[in-house]
C-alpha cells in the first residue's frame, strides 16, 4: 500500500504568497488615506468646536492651518460646506481620493467627513 503525501505543494505555496503580498500591497496603499480621513475627521471636529470659529472665512483659515500642520492635501478649505444650526457650527466636507495599485488598476475611495455627533445632523 502506498502512503500518500501530505502537505502544501510548491505551486499552492506561490499562490498563497502572491496572495499574501497582494494582502500587504493594498493594506499599505490604503492606510495613509484612512490617516488622512481621521486627520480630517479631527480638524473638523476641533474646529466646529472652537471658540475662535465666529464665521465662515474664519472657520476655512484655521482649517487651512490644520490642513498644513497635519499634512491634509485632499481636501482644501474650498472643500468646506459650513451651516450654523442650532447656534452651532457645522463643518462638512466630502472627497475623493483615486490610490493607482498596478498598471491600470486603482482603488477609489469616496468620503464623508462632518463636525456633527450624529451624521445625520449634518443632512
Amino acid at each position: 500500500m502506498r502512503k500518500q503525501q501530505r502537505g502544501i505543494s510548491l505551486i499552492g505555496t506561490l499562490i498563497a504568497a502572491i496572495l499574501i503580498i497582494g494582502a500587504i500591497i493594498m493594506a499599505m496603499r490604503m492606510v495613509p488615506v484612512y490617516n488622512e480621513y481621521f486627520a480630517v475627521k479631527k480638524a473638523l471636529t476641533a474646529i466646529a468646536s472652537s471658540g475662535d470659529a465666529s464665521s465662515p472665512e474664519a472657520i476655512r483659515s484655521m482649517f487651512n492651518r490644520k490642513a498644513s500642520v497635519e499634512d491634509i492635501n485632499s481636501v482644501t478649505m474650498n472643500d468646506l460646506a459650513i451651516s450654523k444650526e442650532n447656534g452651532r457650527w457645522i463643518v462638512t466636507a466630502e472627497w475623493q481620493r483615486t490610490i493607482p495599485l498596478v498598471a491600470n488598476i486603482s482603488l477609489l475611495f469616496q468620503f464623508s467627513a462632518s463636525s456633527a455627533a450624529d451624521p445625520a445632523a449634518a443632512q
